[in-house]
Formats: C-alpha cells, sequence, structure tokens
C-alpha cells in the first residue's frame, strides 16, 4: 500500500475509576465503521475473530466499501485490533483506511492511515480526498480519552489566544520537544472568515497540526514582537509554523482566508501529509502486540518434534518476509527522507521554476551528478555569456569534499536562470539583488564576506581585471564542515556576466 496520511498518538482515560479501558473505547469508536444497523456487527465482532463484510453504497455513483478487520489478543494488557476499509478508485486502485488501536507495555496507541493500494497498473491515480474517517473525529469528542503525541496534545479543537497568553504560544512555538507543526491565525474579530477557517483547519488537521487564533490587534502586535519577515503573522491572514523555526514557514494572506476554504484546507492537507508518513514510520505497538502473539504461540506448540519444526519453519519465514518488508520500507523512507530535505530547502526555487520560464530548468537537461566535467560548458551556454566559470572554480570544486551535490547542481542551474535575467536588464533589477534574487528562488545570496576579506580572499583577476569576489551564495550553514557550501561570484558590470571564481566549500572559517 501507498501510504499517503498517517496521524497516530497515545491514549489514555482521563478518569482511573472507569470500567472500560482506554482500548475498549478506541474498539467502540472503531466499531462505527461496520454500520450495525446494516451489519448487524458490533465491537465485539471485531475483538472474537478475523473477519470482512461489504457495506453497499447508499448511491449508485459511490463505490462499495469493502471491510476487514484482524484482532491479536494475548492477554487482557497486550492486545490489538486492525481495521481496513476500502474501496474501488475511479482512475484505479484502491482507496485503503486503516486503523489500528494497540494495547502493550501499559501503553495504549490509536492510528490512522489512509492510502492507495494498486491494481498492478503503472498508471496514476489521485487521492484527493485526505480527511479523518469517522473513528478520529469520534476519538477526538471523546471527553474520557486523552491523546498525546510526545509532548504535544492531541486535540481536534481550536486554541484562541488573547494577549495575555501570547507569551505562553511562542514559548511553546520554539519548544524543541513539539512534533507538530501549528497554523496560527490572526483575526480581529471572534467570528468571520478566519474563525471559520480556523475550527475546520482544527477537524481537517487532526493529528497532523495545532490550530491557533491570535484574537484582537494588542495580541497579533505582542505575538509578532521580536519577529523577523519570515515568521511574521499579517493581520487577518495565516503562517503554518513548522517545529523546525529556521524553516521557511508558509503564509496565506487575507484574500486566502476569505476565499474557498476547502480548496485551502486541501492544499494544506498535502503539504502536511507527505511529512506525517516519513515521520510516523512503522506502527511498532502493532509490532510488538504481533511480536508478543508470536511467541505466545511459541509456547503453546505442539509437544511433537515435527510440529514443532513446521511452527518454527512458518515462525522464520514470516520473520525473514517481515525483515524483506522493513529493508525495503527503510530504503523508500531514506529516499523520501532525502527528497522532502530538499523539497523544504527549495520549495521556492521550485515553485518558481514552474511559473518562470527564465529559471526553470530546460528540457533534457542531464540528471545531478557529482562530476560537473561536461556541465560547466552546458551552463555557461544556457546562460549565453551571462555566467562564466573560471577555471580555479572549476578546480575548486574537483577538489572539493561537498557532500550534497545535488543540491549544489540545483543552486547552480538556478543561477544560470538569474543570470541570464539580470543582463536582460544590463543589471538594473529596480531593488536589492538579495530581494530580487529571493523572490525569484530559494537562494540565500550575501553581497558581503568580512571574513574573506579578513583572510585577503576577497578579490580574483579575470580576464586582467581585479573582481570583488564577496558576493556568494550560501548552501547551508552552523553545519558539519564538510556541509558548509558556498558559490563565490563577482558582479562583472563591464562584462555584463556572473563571474564564479569558487564553487565548493566555504573558503574560510572551516
Amino acid at each position: 500500500m501507498q501510504r499517503l496520511y498517517v496521524v497516530g498518538f497515545n491514549t489514555e482515560l482521563t478518569t482511573a475509576d472507569s470500567a472500560e479501558t482506554a482500548f475498549d473505547r478506541l474498539a467502540d469508536h472503531m466499531a462505527l465503521h461496520l454500520e450495525s444497523r446494516v451489519t448487524g456487527l458490533r465491537r465485539a465482532d471485531l475483538i472474537a475473530r478475523a473477519g470482512e463484510t461489504v457495506i453497499k453504497s447508499r448511491r449508485p455513483e459511490w463505490a462499495d466499501n469493502h471491510l476487514s478487520w484482524r484482532p491479536v489478543i494475548v492477554n487482557d494488557r497486550t492486545r490489538a485490533l486492525r481495521l481496513t476499509i476500502e474501496h474501488d478508485l475511479q482512475t484505479g486502485g484502491r482507496f485503503v483506511c486503516e486503523l489500528t488501536a494497540a494495547d502493550h507495555a501499559s501503553e495504549t496507541s490509536f492510528r490512522v492511515v489512509l492510502g492507495r493500494r494498486s491494481d498492478g497498473r503503472l498508471t496514476p491515480a489521485r487521492v484527493d480526498d485526505l480527511k479523518p474517517p469517522r473513528a478520529l473525529r469520534a476519538v477526538m469528542a471523546d471527553s474520557a480519552l486523552s491523546c498525546t503525541d510526545g509532548s504535544d496534545h492531541v486535540t481536534a479543537a481550536v486554541t484562541n489566544v488573547l494577549t495575555a497568553q501570547v507569551r505562553g504560544i511562542c514559548d511553546w512555538l520554539t519548544d524543541l520537544q513539539r512534533r507538530l507543526p501549528v497554523l496560527v491565525i490572526s483575526a480581529m474579530r471572534p467570528s468571520g472568515a478566519s474563525a471559520t477557517l480556523a475550527h475546520s483547519a482544527a477537524d481537517q488537521l487532526t493529528g497532523l497540526a495545532h490550530v491557533v487564533v491570535i484574537s484582537g490587534w494588542l495580541a497579533l502586535d505582542a505575538f509578532n514582537q521580536g519577529r523577523s519577515d519570515h515568521d511574521r503573522l499579517v493581520r487577518d491572514a495565516g503562517r503554518l509554523y513548522w517545529p523546525d523555526m529556521d524553516a521557511r514557514h508558509p503564509w496565506w494572506d487575507a484574500t486566502a482566508l476569505h476565499g474557498n476554504h476547502e480548496e485551502l484546507l486541501a492544499r494544506l492537507t498535502r503539504m502536511i501529509t507527505p511529512f506525517s508518513v516519513v515521520a510516523r514510520g512503522r506502527d511498532q505497538l502493532w509490532d510488538a502486540v504481533r511480536a508478543a502473539d508470536d511467541a505466545a504461540a511459541l509456547d503453546d506448540l505442539a509437544e511433537t518434534e515435527a510440529a514443532r519444526a513446521n511452527r518454527f519453519k512458518a515462525l522464520l519465514d514470516d520473520e525473514r518476509a517481515q525483515n524483506l518488508e522493513l529493508l525495503e520500507e527503510n530504503v523508500r523512507l531514506e529516499q523520501q527522507i532525502r527528497s522532502l530535505q530538499v523539497e523544504i530547502e527549495n520549495r521556492d526555487a521550485q515553485q518558481a521554476y514552474a511559473a518562470s520560464a527564465s529559471v526553470a530548468p530546460e528540457s533534457g537537461t542531464p540528471a545531478p551528478t557529482r562530476d560537473f566535467t561536461e556541465q560547466w560548458e552546458r551552463w555557461e551556454a544556457r546562460s549565453e555569456g551571462a555566467l562564466v566559470f573560471t577555471e580555479r572554480a572549476k578546480s575548486s570544486w574537483a577538489d572539493c569534499v561537498y557532500e550534497d551535490f545535488e543540491g549544489m547542481w540545483g543552486a547552480l542551474d538556478a543561477l544560470v536562470g538569474l543570470a541570464r535575467e539580470w543582463r536582460s536588464v544590463d543589471g538594473n533589477v529596480g531593488q536589492r539583488l538579495e530581494d530580487w534574487i529571493r523572490e525569484r528562488t530559494a537562494l540565500k545570496y550575501a553581497h558581503s564576506d568580512e571574513g574573506l576579506r579578513r583572510a585577503g580572499l576577497d578579490t580574483f583577476t579575470f580576464d586582467e581585471r581585479s573582481l570583488d569576489r564577496t558576493p556568494h551564495i550560501k548552501l547551508d550553514d552552523h553545519t558539519k564542515p564538510n556541509k558548509v557550501g558556498r558559490i563565490y561570484f563577482a558582479l562583472d558590470n563591464v562584462g555584463r556576466q556572473w563571474v564564479v571564481d569558487h564553487v565548493g566549500l566555504k573558503l574560510h572559517g572551516v
């Protein structure tokens, strides 16, 4: 199954004197999907044995729901229940909703996975309707359950913040233990489009993000105190704050908040859910209960050697299959992590590539490799002479140990389009070059480098002229020396070109 959405958290009862356990209440909420008035099935049927059923759709244009469930019961405190709901997609394959409640080692968890199961055809099948299932909404509405993800309290409620609470919210945003992103919305009135959006978002993004409303002018001013432009909240706007406060936090203005809420929430969901898949990983409590069940089964093996041998062989086969699945899952997750890291760092650049032909890579561009030997001339040719590389630049890349060659390749690709556009306007971009570059790409540009000047490396000679080497592009910072990438280049106003003299690691201080 291709997982597209994962929500998971631990649960416990809010009162210790309840006759039911948290697992029992989770199973009750999962049983809502059985539609007992139609099927006659209830929670006891889920727990008793594995089974399946089909619930016919109420409308001809809707697909039937195929339900299957599997309980794993070792004892009263080690047990799990998985309910899978599937229906056919018009574009091929099946939409899958997988609900899992698990109880192990005094810990109870609930997990929701939404995804797509392929029908074997190599064809795209979009799944746009990624919304919380009925069971998740019921868990959120259950006052007898407390839900947590690490130090985060998971809820479908909106947190309304007045001036007195702003300091606590600001401290929470910078808390390194926070796991979920926070959607912060500015609302000048307690009702209206912003407030309506906040309540819809709290429901839609349950388990994916918290929703906070900053109420009134005084609270907004207090919230923005000391903030820079990249994380400031605008009046009647919204901003999504990632747990990593150094990341770029996307925002939406008042027009978007007063527009189509359903479309905006769908965009938010598509933005967050890929990270939820990577962050959640495998369902560890489900695996632990299955392992305990296997261990209990081993204790109950028949005494005959043949029965023991057959059972042992079956367990080994199952373990090998699980190990192979884990290896494949690890490889896929590592690839996703690398891809998502690049996506976070270059999100604006990718959007600019799609929107502007001047920055977008041309068709037929080869895939990035560490060897740039054949690419230097291609970049120069694509820039139409606006970007040139000195021999020092080429040799500096060949000799360096900078790890992220794909990021460096992408940065040079973006630099080609920028240099070409800069030349087309004779270098008169009408604003600061830093702002001009930031509006078009995600590249981090700096026009000076005091450390480079003190080291006496701030100039170089090109075509018998002395040029300033201090303008540079930053790739990563505040990390290991072999991960601090730099592109140093001169703005040659005489030749109307950018002259790159160094590609690789930072020239000083590493």
